[in-house]
């Protein structure tokens, strides 16, 4: 009896049975992780909708290749600069793995947070649009969402596990045989004082024969990258594109160096008569026939390109290296024009003193690690460039004060800096108070009087209005912790911050406060007081940058020659930019050699991180104009007075009439995640 001649119920059943038996019981298809994403990866949102398409990026070709669990490769690096797929190969080789090689798998983020946010918002959605794993993975959502993320079940009794190098016991579980270890240059060199993250996740591999680890970062620190480390360990595979002029293939390069120097081909372009870049002339030059490229040969290029390693058989041959700039982005994505806007606005912050956005573009454009220069700002060279205004008056320029405050067992150090356009900046005063900081306000010698009325008390403007201190930063650091505690919650209704340097490197100028518990004579204050996070690191790389500026203007840090006789510069220049080792791992940080005095630099880190508070970094030219018309309205030179109004016939009067009030609680925005929102004069 055929099919046909069953009832159409039984017909339909065996149907059914046949279909499934094809899904789930016939071997799974034996392709590798390139294939497989042409075949089955299906993107729902972005610019690039639609069935996956290996030509669109033909570079990720290889690497996909490599990742595949029949390749010889037991370990895959990817020094990619961003937004070039490196994310998609690591998401298209465990959906592979999923479909084809069920096992228990590990995708590791830098934090669990970041883990956290992978697991629900990334992977959950990517294997929602792809339908040849619908079935495979359980997509449904538990009412407890704060504990599944950690483990999504896969078919067979197998699970995808999510975790962070900041956590061993995320990293310390079941064996794994495949594992994806992304942006490694954010993990912490020791977790938990259990060795490096990445030793960890390769002891869960090592019961495997057939181990996979694919390891994904853009890079960071010279010296101190694990990613580079990583390629350089690898066969270093670069992609080589053929001319289309001559057909000769090359590695794309970035044709100007951030010193000036010019290859004289790779990526160059034309300048005004001023020196300003024209990004829309931007070519790449062939460096063998010498010929223009126009940036719509791309596509083309990228097709015929091929991986040519620089050191084949590293490893063993058992590790797979690719390195990967954004001159290679496809059409559409990062074009060549936006890079050299990107670039040129670069190098002039680092001329002004702030090295950051290059090295950034260093990292994310050029996956390049970058190289710190320079030890530091020269004491000498301030003391020589020192100019002729009085301590305790704000020259012209100057129109937002803060205050930068450092603890000693036996004194306050107190520096004031006022703040102009360009954040050009102005030491104004220093103070030191003695006394011992553990006395409370108000007692006989507590060093914590003499500063509240410094705080309190205006201070001349060459203009002749007197301004006020907007914010104080105090360190907490020390032995006199729970003292700045107590007076800052105190006064945190005039912006006395209690700030503590950030112990990990890179973190911005001033971050994201903590509320924290306040002690005092033994009561407890719960969630009284927030905490800044001050990354000085970050600040002393621009500061220092800032000081070793020699034309005045944007970024110019003056300082007073009353100070010269003192040793407040060598204070101010007295760390180092040197190698360490911080947790077993190589890194640069600014120290401070044994018997140097630095109170004065690290007053000036606070006092910048007050500017932060206030919102400086988002300044613009509306918002000094307002401050300028409070306090010195058309002010012709450094100090020259002004014109004085025909009713004034005298400085009293002349002060009383562009003296500015201290912000109020509610003439104070609200702050953002930068800083204030808005201009905290907008409403004087």
């Amino acid at each position: 009896m055929s099919a046909r001649d069953l009832p159409d119920d039984e017909a339909r059943a065996i149907d059914l049975l046949a279909r499934v038996k094809a899904k789930f019981l016939a071997p799974p298809p034996r392709v590798d992780v390139a294939e497989w994403a042409a075949r089955y990866r299906h993107i729902a949102k972005g610019s690039e909708r639609g069935q996956w398409r290996n030509e669109r990026t033909p570079y990720l070709v290889e690497p996909m290749q490599c990742a595949s669990s029949f390749s010889p490769y037991e370990r895959v690096v990817l020094q990619f600069a961003t937004q070039l797929g490196k994310t998609e190969v690591l998401y298209n080789a465990v959906m592979q793995r999923i479909h084809t090689e069920p096992q228990d798998l590990m995708m590791v983020q830098p934090t669990l947070q970041d883990a956290q946010d992978h697991s629900g918002q990334r992977f959950l959605p990517t294997i929602q649009q792809t339908p040849a794993l619908h079935g495979l993975v359980a997509i449904h959502r538990s009412r407890d969402e704060s504990s599944s993320w950690r483990a999504r079940s896969i078919q067979g009794g197998f699970a995808v596990f999510f975790g962070g190098a900041n956590s061993a016991s995320s990293l310390a579980s079941k064996p794994i045989g495949m594992a994806v270890a992304d942006e490694v240059d954010k993990w912490p060199a020791d977790v938990d004082n259990q060795g490096p993250p990445l030793a960890l996740l390769e002891e869960r591999m090592s019961n495997f024969s057939r181990r996979k680890l694919i390891i994904a970062s853009t890079p960071t620190i010279k010296d101190a990258s694990t990613i580079e480390t990583e390629y350089l360990a690898s066969d270093r595979r670069q992609y080589h594109v053929p001319c289309p002029h001559c057909g000769e293939r090359q590695v794309l390069v970035w044709g100007k160096k951030a010193d000036g120097e010019d290859h004289g081909y790779g990526l160059q372009w034309l300048r005004t008569p001023t020196g300003e870049a024209r990004p829309e002339t931007a070519v790449y030059i062939c460096r063998h026939c010498g010929a223009a490229i126009e940036e719509y040969h791309k596509t083309d290029m990228l097709a015929g390109g091929i991986w040519i390693p620089q050191a084949p058989g590293a490893g063993r041959g058992k590790r797979a290296g690719f390195h990967l700039n954004k001159l290679y982005s496809p059409l559409g994505w990062r074009s060549w024009a936006s890079m050299v806007e990107k670039w040129d606005s670069a190098n002039r912050e680092r001329k002004a003193g702030n090295s950051a956005p290059l090295k950034e573009f260093i990292n994310s454009s050029l996956a390049e690690t970058w190289k710190e220069t320079g030890t530091g700002a020269d004491a000498d060279s301030l003391r020589n460039r020192a100019e002729d205004y009085p301590l305790g008056k704000v020259p012209m320029g100057g129109l937002m004060l803060t205050m930068g405050v450092d603890t000693q067992p036996d004194r306050l150090e107190a520096r004031v800096y006022a703040y102009g356009r360009g954040e050009e900046s102005w030491l104004v005063d220093r103070h030191i108070i003695y006394g011992d900081p553990n006395l409370e306000e108000g007692t006989d010698g507590s060093p914590w009087t003499r500063l509240t009325e410094i705080r309190r008390t205006p201070i001349h403007h060459a203009s002749g209005a007197q301004v006020l201190i907007e914010a104080t930063c105090i360190d907490t650091g020390g032995h006199n912790t729970h003292a700045v505690y107590h007076y800052c919650r105190q006064h945190a209704r005039s912006h006395v911050l209690a700030i503590k340097g950030a112990s990990q490197y890179g973190r911005p100028v001033l971050g994201r406060p903590s509320t924290i518990d306040v002690t005092y004579k033994g009561k407890t204050m719960q969630r009284s007081l927030k905490l800044w996070q001050v990354g000085t690191d970050t600040a002393k790389h621009l500061l220092y940058g800032r000081m070793r500026l020699q034309q005045v203007g944007h970024g110019y840090v003056h300082v007073p020659k009353a100070l010269s006789e003192t040793d407040e510069f060598e204070q101010m220049t007295a760390a180092r930019l040197l190698p360490a080792v911080v947790q077993g791992k190589h890194v640069m940080r600014w120290i401070t050699p044994a018997g140097k005095r630095e109170e004065g630099g690290d007053c000036q880190v606070y006092a910048y991180a007050g500017a932060c508070y206030l919102g400086i970094q988002q300044y613009r030219e509306p918002s000094w104009a307002r401050r300028e018309a409070k306090i010195a309205p058309r002010a012709p030179d450094l100090f020259s007075q002004p014109q004085p109004a025909e009713e004034a016939e005298s400085p009293a009067n002349e002060t009383a009439q562009v003296q500015p009030q201290p912000p109020t609680r509610q003439s104070v925005p609200r702050r953002g995640r930068f800083g204030m929102r808005g201009d905290p004069w907008r409403s004087l």
